[in-house]
């Protein structure tokens, strides 16, 4: 296979993709029990037992009106509102409410209503900035009780009339800009003014906001992958509590139709440009506020529905089209024209890493930065661990004892930021807002690692951000992705042709069987384990062959033919792999699966199991045999390979042919060239015809007939 072709497509896939993201679970439904079963399959499975319990739970609460008025609030976000109602209980301090309106007296009576509801009377003073609407818009203001009207002499805009108001408020407060088609939830602004104050560097809070059926409205800024000279609401449409929007994150905006602003922001960086006729004036304003030193954060426990329309069109005016083209002056090159080079021409880049013990993802990190090195390239490794002492790694090694010291040398760095685990993400992405471009290499879709830990499989999904340029080791991680909305280059590991060769000088075993030997469960070593010993109970398996395990846990030989080969260098372990008569790997899920392709290399015969990775590269009954994952299939496939040595050298031809695709240096050529696409400058284009990029509607039969707002 090459980086240029997929060959998933050239053989029936063994199993049906799983997918990440089912449409049960998105949003995307005709009918509140369309697909039940399905539904709550996929809950269980996806989001675990603690969310189709709650689900099950409130499901007769959400079939009625009355589910807009209830705190049917997912595990993720509990226990920040408990806290944070808590905290403002005690220590909640009055704040500002500015409201921009424009002809809209009934929607403003209706959010001040709620306001009013939720937040005791003296810890809000509420100004309404008109935008010069008229007399009789002015009038039915100033008959809503507990507010201060601010009249414009002229309409200028959302951006000139929100800084109306703010020049209205007090020099001593705190500001929240809230759309007049807003309606507030109960504990909104107690969350997110204890998000604001947990930090000293949190400058802006944004909320999440609800469409008035419960889906998400926003969820965090994010620029649009499609059409990238437009911005986009993230997990737009998701239900409520889609797990993954119910986990507070920096965001590189939030939208103006809810922002919290601390007095700090205010006077550093200044109010909203009003040259920004209409859009886009939010995003620049939490920009300027990341340039000067703070935080921009999304906290999902604040939440306020916002009766903008689900069907609002896409038609573009002249004044979105002057904000448009003001934006891309201004910040085109802080997005798109990065430097990432050196004085020569050379890539800059880090690889960040949570650890550097041995693994087979390590590895594979550790020689792209080798041979990135040798290529010329300034290559350095960011962790929280040491320098490997089981690898010859030539790159410099940067230690840290916590991720905030690692992101405070790394944002200064111009360079590509690569991410390599999920808990590496959010760093990355932070030290890439103002410096650097981050790049998020995709080895497995960790999720299957925490099975009973639905909040990490949460922050695992939310951790894809749609700013990162994504590379992966399989086609399988690279479909789950697209799952998601996101593109990714696929970089499958290389191999060390010199290492993991064929050895004529080493004679091969038919009566040994090796294989990898670690507890890790999705390894399913127990599987490999029973299927030997099952052999005795096979007559055509003739006597019982060796189980030779290897890695760093020799407990696990704990039978009579069993013999474990502890911390072997790759060496030994090219050297066992070309004496065994088959190489065993039963697991069940696999980022790629490299020990079966290295032993490929040296022409052995591989017995493995669908583990999704692998399948690039496994070709059942031509390169590899690939059973059922049960003792019956598993151990029937061993013993016909141990009994047939004219099988096993055919597919062992097959797999060194396989292999000799996998050399390191093609690797890194294809590395080098998406790294240097990745670095490339690039320009957005602006086209005076292009409407807003379409997003995907629910039926009419699920739309609001609210009128179309001033900010989204």
């Amino acid at each position: 296979m090459t980086d240029e072709h997929d060959t998933t497509e050239k053989r029936p896939p063994i199993a049906r993709p799983e997918t990440i993201a089912a449409s049960a679970l998105d949003g995307t439904f005709s009918g509140p029990l369309a697909g039940l079963r399905r539904r709550v399959y996929l809950t269980y499975r996806y989001l675990g037992w603690r969310t189709l319990l709650f689900r099950v739970l409130t499901l007769p609460l959400r079939l009625t009106p009355l589910k807009r008025y209830l705190r049917l609030r997912s595990s993720a976000t509990n226990d920040e509102y408990r806290r944070a109602v808590a905290w403002y209980a005690e220590r909640g301090r009055p704040v500002d409410v500015v409201i921009p309106s424009y002809r809209d007296a009934e929607h403003v009576r209706v959010l001040v209503d709620s306001i009013r509801r939720t937040v005791p009377r003296e810890l809000v003073r509420i100004i309404v900035a008109d935008d010069a609407s008229g007399p009789e818009n002015v009038a039915s203001l100033r008959q809503i009780e507990g507010i201060e009207v601010v009249e414009g002499a002229e309409n200028a805009g959302f951006a000139a009339n929100v800084n109306r108001g703010l020049r209205a408020s007090g020099p001593d407060r705190d500001v929240v800009v809230l759309n007049s088609d807003m309606e507030a939830r109960d504990g909104w602004l107690a969350c997110l003014q204890y998000a604001s104050s947990q930090e000293d560097d949190i400058g802006i809070v944004g909320a999440r906001l609800l469409y008035p059926d419960d889906r998400i409205q926003f969820a965090g800024t994010v620029r649009n992958l499609g059409a990238p000279e437009w911005f986009d609401h993230r997990y737009r449409f998701k239900p409520e509590d889609w797990g993954p929007a119910g986990l507070s994150s920096p965001a590189l905006a939030v939208t103006g139709a809810c922002m919290y602003v601390r007095r700090e922001v205010i006077e550093r960086v200044g109010l909203l440009d009003e040259r920004y006729p209409m859009a886009y004036e939010d995003v620049d304003w939490c920009l300027r506020a990341w340039q000067a030193n703070f935080r921009v954060l999304y906290f999902p426990a604040a939440s306020l529905y916002h009766h903008e329309s689900v069907t609002r069109g896409t038609d573009v005016g002249e004044r979105e089209r002057e904000s448009q083209r003001l934006f891309w002056e201004l910040w085109g090159d802080f997005f798109d024209a990065r430097d990432v080079r050196t004085a020569d021409g050379k890539l800059r880049v880090v690889y960040v890493t949570e650890g550097t013990g041995i693994g087979g993802g390590h590895r594979d990190i550790f020689e792209h930065l080798n041979r990135l090195a040798e290529r010329g390239h300034e290559v350095t490794l960011y962790t929280l661990g040491d320098e490997p002492d089981w690898f010859p790694l030539k790159a410099p090694v940067h230690s840290f004892e916590y991720y905030d010291e690692l992101v405070e040398e790394l944002a200064e760095l111009d360079a590509i930021k690569v991410a390599t685990w999920w808990n590496t993400a959010a760093p990355v992405w932070r030290a890439s807002v103002l410096h650097g471009i981050p790049v998020y290499f995709v080895q497995d879709i960790e999720t299957s690692y925490y099975p009973d830990d639905e909040r990490t499989r949460h922050a695992v999904l939310d951790s894809y951000r749609p700013e990162f340029r994504y590379m992966t080791i399989s086609s399988w991680n690279r479909e789950r992705l697209r799952e998601l909305g996101l593109d990714a280059e696929l970089i499958p590991p290389g191999i060390d042709l010199d290492t993991f060769r064929p050895r004529p000088e080493v004679a091969r075993r038919d009566d040994m069987v090796l294989a990898l030997g670690r507890t890790n469960p999705l390894k399913n070593l127990p599987l490999t384990i029973e299927s030997w010993r099952a052999l005795s109970d096979l007559p055509e398996a003739g006597r019982r062959a060796e189980l030779c395990m290897f890695g760093i846990e020799p407990e696990l030989a704990t039978d009579a033919g069993m013999r474990y080969v502890e911390a072997p260098s790759d060496e030994e372990v090219g050297e066992l792999f070309s004496e065994a008569a088959v190489f065993i790997q039963t697991s069940t899920h696999e980022g790629f699966c490299l020990p079966a392709l290295e032993s490929m290399a040296t022409g052995g015969a591989v017995l493995c199991t669908d583990a999704h990775g692998n399948r690039d590269f496994c070709v059942d009954g031509v390169n590899c045999l690939m059973p059922e994952p049960d003792t019956a299939a598993v151990s029937a496939a061993l013993a016909r390979l141990l009994a047939d040595r004219e099988l096993r050298e055919r597919l062992g031809r097959a797999g060194i042919e396989t292999a000799a695709d996998y050399a390191w240096e093609r690797r890194i050529d294809a590395l080098e060239r998406f790294l240097d696409e990745v670095a490339r400058p690039r320009r957005v284009q602006l086209t005076e015809d292009a409407d807003v990029p379409e997003v995907r509607l629910p039926a009419a039969s699920e739309a609001s007939g609210t009128t179309e707002p001033e900010r989204s």
